[in-house]
């Protein structure tokens, strides 16, 4: 008999987003296994479903691969949940999946919660085209080198960052991207979901003191903003050359004339949608 493999989704914060498809996933499993039994236990309990449980964390030994392996021989099904969010992103869920295809088990991978499209579509950046980074690193050198590498990244960049070390983060954008347009997500999907955009000052600015909550920080790309940057104009009713220039180079690049608009109209301090008629009528 082949086993069965399912990544289950889990609610990055609202339980009301959990797919009718991983309730019955979860119920129809064997084995549940999971980053923290804890959570994932409240959870099933939340869900009135009792399923036995196996700690497949970043730290499983040979004893829970050999357990994994056992259980998909025999044809069993085994759910695996991540603390929250997609399995596999950032989380032991990819060297469970890579595991079990090795074993030749079945692994199906069910839709739902994830943090990472949330954030970059919420930011209000391009979103054409992203990478999703993982977490900054912890300590302050690897970490400036990291987002000086950003700098030269044509794509909106998603990375994830811990509350107490955010406002070192911010600082540090300040002074490697000054002007690079970011957004800062905090608690997603929570009661108090919030979000704070701008230049890296004004974001910290913004946050201020509040530095608890699941942080997501979405960096712009740096094409848009490079060619904006270095114009000192206002409008007066024509696309000044130089705008017509960033245009086509924003379009080349991927992003819809409507995505283009939105960081010109903010630095000429002009009307999307007036900017948009005379960009639609070139």
């Amino acid at each position: 008999m082949r086993g069965h493999l399912i990544l289950v989704p889990t609610p990055i914060g609202n339980l009301g987003d959990l797919t009718e498809r991983a309730k019955e996933a979860l119920a129809s499993a064997d084995l549940v296994a999971c980053e923290d039994t804890r959570r994932t236990g409240g959870l099933l309990k939340h869900l009135g479903i009792e399923k036995p449980l196996l700690r497949f964390d970043d730290h499983a030994g040979e004893e829970a691969y050999q357990r994994v392996a056992l259980e998909l021989a025999g044809g069993r099904t085994l759910a695996y949940c991540s603390d929250a969010g997609m399995p596999g992103i950032n989380d032991p869920g990819f060297e469970l999946g890579r595991a079990a295809r090795a074993a030749g088990a079945e692994v199906t991978v069910l839709p739902g919660a994830s943090a990472v499209t949330l954030a970059v579509v919420a930011s209000g950046l391009p979103c054409h085209a992203f990478s999703f980074l993982g977490y900054l690193p912890s300590r302050s050198e690897p970490r400036r080198t990291f987002l000086k590498a950003l700098a030269g990244r044509e794509e909106t960049s998603v990375v994830f960052e811990t509350p107490h070390r955010i406002k070192e983060t911010l600082a540090e954008l300040s002074d490697l991207l000054p002007d690079r347009e970011i957004a800062l997500g905090r608690e997603l999907t929570k009661l108090h979901e919030s979000w704070y955009r701008g230049v890296p000052g004004e974001v910290a600015t913004q946050l201020g003191s509040e530095g608890r909550g699941e942080m997501v920080l979405v960096i712009a790309g740096a094409a848009a903003k490079r060619v904006v940057a270095e114009a000192d104009e206002t409008f007066d009713g024509a696309l000044p050359e130089w705008a017509l220039v960033y245009l086509d180079a924003a379009r080349e690049g991927g992003m819809t004339l409507r995505e283009a608009i939105k960081p010109l109209a903010k630095h000429l301090g002009a009307n999307a949608s007036d900017l948009y008629k005379l960009a639609a009528e070139r």
